[in-house]
């Protein structure tokens, strides 16, 4: 995949330090036929080749489906498509090990049911399985989790319309799921992104949940709470609400530690305007205090927000996508430490409505990349992250040499051993132009490269070099 310089030295064919930057291209696009409407997206091995897929639900057509990835990063069409489709309102997918055998499995969220397919090891999925029936069409997320532990992987649902969280127990035996729904959240009304996760420390899995209801009700009515976990899957709602009567229609919620204090906090995003973290302060089971810092974005409809880290500094960086139908569709913020981040950097602005986004590494290069489900146009797409880091090794300065340069047609090499060695060029906008691995002639033909300053960088060892092409 292609890759980028964060800056380039004005002194010719001197060996340099530099910083790392990171910046996304778009990889591919993947149009689905019809009014597909894709609504969301994960991304694991469904396989088992050890390359990470894409598993999306499409709201329009009822389908579920998923994209092999060739190792390369580079998603075969058209995709497969799973179950027999027609499904009501297809708008949650997870993937994970279910059954423990054959690797990871899929579980679907279709409005009125949550149902799951058992991996055969290969990537087919014969056998529709259920999990739970929602006969008012009101299931809306899932999240996969060991919730009781009993290292069985269990399935939490909101249910928007009987206002309930709800999970159903992985019994580790088949069936595995007997379709009884045990209660997390009841009278939680419109019930909508939720997360879960040991928020106190306690050692069991607690719940964080928002709910949606509209601007057109009344302004600032939706809210998050916490619900702690007693040990015996007894959940109560803290005291002291994380937001209570403050943002309208909760989409996204998360729970991460994100001032690296190793205690968890809390993102969240309102599809109307807004998208902040809460730092937590509290004790076990509660009661806590939230201190709110919202993110200044360009995003109007702030939709998914992810947590990862994008430039391979140890930091997990906070990235949003857009529910609107036009502008800034993906951005995402550098985090500085102790929970600040710099301001937002457009990833891309070419969607609309990316309501869910996934990120994984795709290409197998050691940075995150990501994937998005852009609902208003019907496609998937995949972007790559192009970082590289070109830090120098000062040991290594004065035992590499390129010659002539400036060169019009091949470059000569003085290198301090015999063996074949790789490297790449990378022209002054960043991109690499060029990658050989050189044999016993140590030399490049750099002859069809349009004039200018290029970087070479010796891909084993912390050594570049610039040169002029003429």
């Amino acid at each position: 995949m292609k890759k980028t310089l964060p800056s380039l030295l004005l002194l010719i064919g001197l060996v340099f330090n530099i910083n790392s930057q990171t910046t996304f291209s778009l990889a591919q696009t993947v149009s689905l036929s019809g009014s597909a409407d894709p609504y969301a997206i994960a991304t694991g091995d469904l396989d088992g080749d050890g390359n990470n897929d894409i598993l999306f639900a499409s709201s329009g057509n009822g389908t579920f489906s998923w994209l092999k990835n060739d190792g390369t990063g580079n998603f075969i069409t058209p995709a497969t498509t799973i179950g027999s489709g027609g499904y009501g309102y297809p708008n949650s997918v997870a993937i994970a090990d279910v059954d423990g055998i054959n690797g990871n499995d899929v579980i679907l969220c279709a409005g009125d049911q949550v149902i799951w397919f058992p991996n055969d090891g290969s990537g087919n999925f014969a056998t529709e399985n259920s999990v739970a029936s929602f006969p008012s069409f009101g299931a809306s997320f899932i999240v996969v989790k060991d919730i009781n532990g009993d290292s069985t992987l269990d399935i939490a649902v909101s249910d928007y319309y009987t206002h309930q969280l709800v999970w159903v127990s992985n019994s580790g035996t088949a069936p595995h799921f007997n379709g009884t729904k045990n209660t997390i959240a009841s009278s939680f009304t419109n019930v909508a992104g939720f997360d879960l996760g040991d928020i106190d420390g306690d050692g069991d899995i607690d719940a964080v949940i928002s709910n949606a209801i509209g601007i057109s009700a009344s302004p600032n009515d939706s809210k998050i709470e916490v619900y702690y976990n007693d040990g015996s899957e007894v959940f109560t709602a803290d005291a002291n609400p994380v937001a209570n009567n403050t943002k309208d229609y909760m989409w996204s919620v998360l729970i991460a530690d994100v001032d690296g204090d190793t205690d968890m906090d809390i993102l969240a995003t309102d599809l109307f305007g807004n998208v902040s973290w809460y730092n937590r302060a509290g004790v076990i089971d509660g009661p806590a205090t939230y201190s709110e810092t919202p993110f200044t974005t360009s995003i109007a409809n702030p939709a998914t927000i992810a947590f990862e880290d994008l430039d391979n500094d140890t930091l997990k960086d906070v990235v949003l996508s857009s529910g609107l139908g036009s502008g800034n569709a993906i951005v995402w913020f550098k985090n500085n430490g102790s929970g600040t981040f710099a301001s937002e950097t457009i990833i891309d602005a070419t969607q609309a409505n990316t309501y869910t986004m996934a990120l994984s590494d795709f290409d197998d290069d050691g940075d995150i990349d990501i994937t998005s489900a852009a609902y208003g146009n019907d496609t998937i797409k995949i972007f790559d992250n192009e970082k590289i880091n070109l830090s120098v090794d000062e040991s290594l300065i004065d035992k590499f040499n390129i010659f002539p340069n400036p060169t019009k047609n091949t470059l000569n090499f003085k290198v301090p051993f015999a063996e074949s060695f790789k490297v790449s060029v990378y022209d002054i906008l960043g991109k690499e132009v060029l990658h050989s691995t050189l044999q016993n002639s140590k030399s490049l033909d750099v002859s069809k490269l349009n004039n200018g300053i290029y970087i070479l960088k010796f891909d084993d060892y912390n050594t570049n070099l610039k040169f002029v092409k003429k």
